[in-house]
């Protein structure tokens, strides 16, 4: 490409230049063969100036780029986009995510087990197994209600993972419905379970190890903590709270409902 724009530059410049006969018509052919050797031939000397600061220009889109992809930046990127949301364009998409809201309901069909003012939080890590996180997976799955939610602290591997899609590979292998499924011409079958990625909510409920499942109700929060199947956890966590909601999640959880 530079090879080619170098020849244009000098073609040009021959062509202003060149003493040319009386008139544009009188050039040859011989002319014209001469002009573009010369052009060629001046355009294999020339050198671009190099870029002095390519590296540091690199160094600092690589940087741009790990902290756009972070967990801490992303989440401010959500909130801005609330904000503006709910302040600007509330008016405007007030009436139109009403009719929305309606029609995904009614074809929808049944709601989730939770009740108004009811959340489900799991939070779990890459350093949990492969195993474990993928039986979540599949319990959630069960569960299909939209206020369980699956939560993890940031992208596997910190943020260089944005360059080297190490998190990307973590997602699509747990999401498998399979956790063997081989690499075919066939996709593998996939969970549709949604993954948050929000350090925030670690520091709220005070999340120092995991798996965790946290449970609240209209402000009032209960942890447990533990390495066990996510009925279990729920199960401690409803002797004390007594949910009808959490009730119906474990028996969709083991497949009795």
């Amino acid at each position: 490409m530079l090879y080619l724009l170098r020849q244009l530059i000098f073609a040009s410049f021959i062509l202003c230049s060149f003493p040319w006969p009386g008139h544009a018509q009188d050039l040859t052919e011989s002319d014209v063969s001469m002009i573009m050797k010369k052009a060629r031939e001046d355009a294999e000397k020339m050198a671009l100036p190099v870029n002095k600061y390519s590296e540091e220009g690199l160094k600092e889109a690589e940087e741009t780029s790990r902290l756009f992809h972070s967990p801490e930046f992303q989440e401010r990127v959500q909130c801005e986009q609330q904000r503006l949301e709910k302040e600007v364009f509330g008016q405007y998409t007030a009436p139109w995510k009403r009719k929305s809201q309606q029609t995904a309901a009614e074809q929808a069909g049944p709601k989730g087990s939770l009740a108004a003012g009811e959340k489900v939080l799991l939070f779990i890590s890459s350093s949990v197994p492969d195993e474990t996180v993928h039986a979540y997976i599949a319990g959630l799955d069960k569960a299909a209600d939209p206020k369980v939610l699956l939560v993890m602290r940031g992208m596997v591997g910190g943020m260089s993972s944005a360059r080297t899609n190490k998190g990307q590979s973590y997602f699509s292998r747990i999401l498998k419905k399979e956790l063997d499924c081989p690499r075919t011409e066939t996709p593998c079958e996939r969970y549709e379970v949604p993954i948050h990625l929000q350090p925030s909510l670690f520091a709220r409920y005070g999340i120092t190890r995991v798996p965790a499942v946290v449970y609240e109700h209209e402000g009032d929060a209960f942890l447990v903590q533990g390495d066990a199947g996510l009925d279990f956890l729920l199960e401690r966590i409803n002797r004390e709270v007594k949910s009808t909601g959490i009730t119906k999640l474990i028996k969709k959880i083991r497949g009795a409902l």
